[in-house]
């Protein structure tokens, strides 16, 4: 295999890892419907971060490293689920300052405009928060994590230093991922200045964290299952 044969496979087969709803889209959708759009997408490059670094990572030894170490990797996951848990929390409590939902303003001969306060509202550092989220709901998603261990090495192609080659095949995935979830991000926003009541909010907030604990109980029980 190729060094252009192993980008066009691993494209393919992370292309269609991109599409098929998880995680990360989980993630910003509920940064986009309730804090706005700035802020899912600077959660899409944080999610996309994260693939880079698993693709990296994978690709120098990684997969040797919890072979080696396997106590390590469980480790890994149960903070991970744990967080999953913690994002649960987050997102089904009620936000009581702002719910995402436009506000009438005045402006002027008899006109009113609904504003979305949320989305004029977003500082850098309210983004970097939503990137922070991004990056750390990627890294310990437990889905991407065994997805690289397994298949990176099976695109690393002789004669080509393998953290060469785990950049290359990252930044790959990197580019789909921000295309793909950046499209997700721009089409919440859409639909989400359609959803102008606090209760809609509060449902879309009780179901993301509903998936979030599921996802986080699943993977702590399975931790704690293979030790057994």
């Amino acid at each position: 295999m190729t060094y252009v044969q192993a980008l066009l496979g691993f494209a393919l087969v992370a292309g269609s890892m991109a599409l098929v709803p998880g995680l990360d889209m989980m993630m910003v959708l509920h940064e986009t419907i309730n804090a706005g759009r700035r802020r899912g997408v600077a959660a899409v490059w944080g999610i996309s971060l994260g693939v880079l670094v698993w693709a990296v990572a994978a690709a120098v030894g990684l997969a040797a490293l919890i072979n080696a170490f396997p106590l390590a990797y469980d480790a890994i996951r149960v903070i991970g689920g744990l967080y999953l848990l913690y994002l649960a929390f987050s997102m089904a409590r009620k936000k009581k300052s702002h719910g995402g939902a436009p506000k009438p303003v005045d402006v002027g001969s008899g006109t009113v405009k609904h504003v979305d306060v949320s989305r004029e509202t977003s500082t850098f550092g309210d983004c970097l928060q939503s990137f922070w989220r991004g990056f750390l709901t990627d890294f310990f998603n437990p889905k991407i994590g065994v997805f690289y261990i397994a298949v990176i090495p099976q695109f690393l192609v002789p004669g080509i230093n393998n953290l060469e080659m785990g950049v290359s095949l990252g930044l790959v995935h990197f580019v789909e991922s921000v295309l793909v979830l950046t499209t997700v991000a721009y089409a919440a926003s859409y639909f989400a200045g359609r959803l102008h009541n606090e209760r809609s909010q509060r449902i879309l907030g009780l179901i993301s964290g509903a998936i979030m604990a599921i996802l986080g109980g699943v993977t702590i029980a399975d931790v704690v299952r293979s030790r057994m």
